[in-house]
């Protein structure tokens, strides 16, 4: 984990029933500020904090060693592989037992990330914790983190460091971004790192709201404590609240959409105000965020439900309204997954013929445990990403000796496109099926990926290949990978990487466009697949050949998927799928998504 450190007293860090420390582990759990050696158990096996930058630029505002100051850190740990706490819970929302992704694992933590109230992630800090991590022998890189831009591979110090980690055989997942729901929005898009972004739960925390006319609305909120009952409604933007505080005492404020909902609810409570509406943006969709209002009545809504709260308080002379915090859990209700508005969508700008992200996971309103042993609901890619990481632990274990990409490959195709009521997975901000730029291949299905049938594998050279044949990187920018010169093959080729998934970017007019990918058996014994395909009908979709045989595991065979555009260019995204079922020798079927798009000449 790279991250802002660990709050190691944590009882999501015990390491009951573990067996020792694996010998060939090469890590060290370094003392510094409160915290020491002996913190570190056979669950958390390592911790570093020595990297030059950021620590010597945070000296006074965060501990000088490992100890998370934030939480953010300590959150993602233990929910990739946090073991099992019973009875946890924040403030009493979400109770339950709480346990990473891979609870057996265990965790070795690179704070790279300082200061406070949100911390800073210098790019050379996290770049020198990756070589540590890998020089340290783990096998899962996890990055909740990113920049607020996409930079290509030569300018990203993350890139580069990923590209030693798959060097040395070390799977590295890496968050979305929160920048959604625009285009183009990733954090984080090297074709050696699997991206993650974020889902929904059916999971929801009840405060319903009841207007003077009697109409009664749903919303969200963390806040447990008594409701309040018919008081003024005023609507307000809430940015001058602290000038005048008459405009808000003792009543409920409706406030347009804000940054930070929780210090815009603090606000509020220091201006005199009872209790807040908070309306999610027109982006958001449907969703309703909960925020951390525990010590204030509060309750977040979405746009369309803020729209009919104004148009009431608009039209009525003397608005009240009442909130009341069921203080409910309620599961199970609510339609899930929902790709999360907030979640960053493709295509990539540096690689737009490489889809990202590659599958989403659970990222909204998830528990895990904060600083000072205590646990909190947080929601964001950073969320989802420590997911993937635990799986992708799992299938390491598994399968100890799958490439990074191998194991990429059993997510995306066995991932599901379907939510909790066998419909499509839609998107929060239209409620239409999402497509692969805002999905990926689907949502996660763990269980699936230990035995997907078939692998997409790629190596180091294969991604070198690649930015070669591209004809956009310069020689001395790949040498920035390679280590070497000269770093491009002899015969450059521009051929495809060999993706588990499709992203077809045409040019107007262009009208065939033909991939060749190759898949590895990882299944049974003389098994049979026929593919199987769904495309748009402005987009033609042919697969030869149309059947697979595979004598014995780990024999491969090729195919060529041909896209055939049946208009000279469209402003939409068309999307697809091809599907390789398995007719003898298992029960598999592997689906690789297709997006395609045009650009104008």
């Amino acid at each position: 984990m790279v991250d802002t450190g660990i709050w190691p007293e944590s009882e999501s860090f015990h390491d009951k029933g573990l067996d020792p420390v694996p010998s060939r582990w090469k890590g060290e759990c370094e003392s510094g500020e409160k915290f020491d050696s002996s913190m570190c158990n056979r669950k958390l096996i390592g911790a570093r904090f020595n990297f030059s930058v950021g620590y010597k630029s945070h000296v006074g505002e965060d501990f000088i060693s490992a100890r998370d100051s934030y939480g953010h850190g300590t959150h993602t740990a233990s929910i990739a592989a946090g073991s099992a706490v019973s009875e946890a819970s924040y403030n009493g929302f979400g109770n339950g037992t709480a346990m990473g992704m891979a609870p057996a694992a265990r965790l070795a933590i690179y704070k790279a990330c300082w200061g406070g109230p949100v911390p800073n992630c210098d790019d050379s800090d996290v770049a020198a914790a990756m070589e540590k991590a890998i020089q340290d022998g783990v096998d899962i890189i996890s990055l909740s983190l990113g920049s607020a831009i996409e930079n290509p591979f030569y300018m990203d110090h993350q890139a580069l460091a990923a590209f030693g980690a798959i060097e040395n055989g070390v799977f590295v997942s890496a968050s979305a971004g929160n920048e959604g729901p625009y285009s183009a929005s990733l954090s984080n898009t090297a074709p050696w790192m699997t991206i993650v972004g974020s889902g929904s739960m059916d999971r929801e925390f009840l405060s319903l709201v009841k207007l003077g006319n009697g109409e009664v609305f749903k919303g969200s909120s963390l806040y447990r404590g008594p409701g309040i009952q018919n008081l003024p409604l005023v609507y307000d933007y809430c940015s001058n609240f602290g000038v005048d505080p008459h405009l808000f005492k003792g009543k409920v404020v409706m406030c347009a959409f804000h940054s930070n909902s929780t210090k815009t609810a603090r606000l509020l409570k220091d201006a005199g105000a009872a209790g807040m509406i908070f309306v999610n943006p027109e982006f958001y969709g449907a969703q309703d965020i909960p925020m951390d209002e525990s010590y204030f009545p509060a309750s977040r809504v979405s746009f369309s439900t803020g729209e009919k709260i104004k148009t009431y308080v608009n039209g009525t002379a003397a608005p009240t309204a009442t909130i009341n915090p069921t203080g409910l859990t309620v599961v199970g209700k609510a339609t899930a997954p929902i790709v999360d508005a907030f979640s960053s969508r493709g295509p990539s700008a540096s690689y737009p013929d490489v889809l990202k992200p590659d599958v989403i996971a659970p990222g909204l309103n998830i528990l895990g445990v904060w600083k000072e042993d205590g646990f909190k609901i947080e929601s964001g890619t950073s969320m989802a990403c420590p997911h993937v990481s635990g799986i992708a632990a799992i299938i390491r274990a598994a399968h100890p000796t799958w490439s990074p990409a191998a194991i990429r490959s059993a997510l995306t195709t066995t991932a599901s496109t379907l939510d909790n009521r066998k419909e499509p997975i839609r998107d929060a901000l239209t409620l239409r099926a999402a497509d692969p730029f805002a999905m990926g291949a689907g949502q996660v299905n763990p269980r699936a990926a230990l035995e997907p049938g078939l692998v997409y594998d790629l190596g180091p050279q294969d991604y070198i290949n690649y930015l070669c044949g591209q004809n956009a990187y310069t020689k001395k920018q790949i040498a920035l990978l390679t280590h070497k010169w000269p770093p491009c093959p002899k015969s450059e080729s521009g051929a495809d990487l060999n993706y588990p998934s499709f992203s077809v970017l045409l040019k107007y007019g262009e009208r065939v466009q033909v991939k060749t990918r190759t898949v590895t058996n990882v299944g049974g014994d003389n098994a049979v697949y026929k593919v199987r395909m769904k495309s748009s009908p402005k987009v033609k979709v042919s697969v030869e050949p149309e059947t697979l045989v595979f004598n014995k595991r780990s024999d491969e065979a090729s195919f060529n998927v041909t896209f055939e555009s049946q208009v000279e260019g469209s402003e939409e995204v068309e999307v697809g799928e091809i599907m390789w079922k398995c007719m003898h020798g298992g029960t598999h079927t592997v689906r690789s998504p297709i997006a395609v798009f045009w650009i104008p000449l």
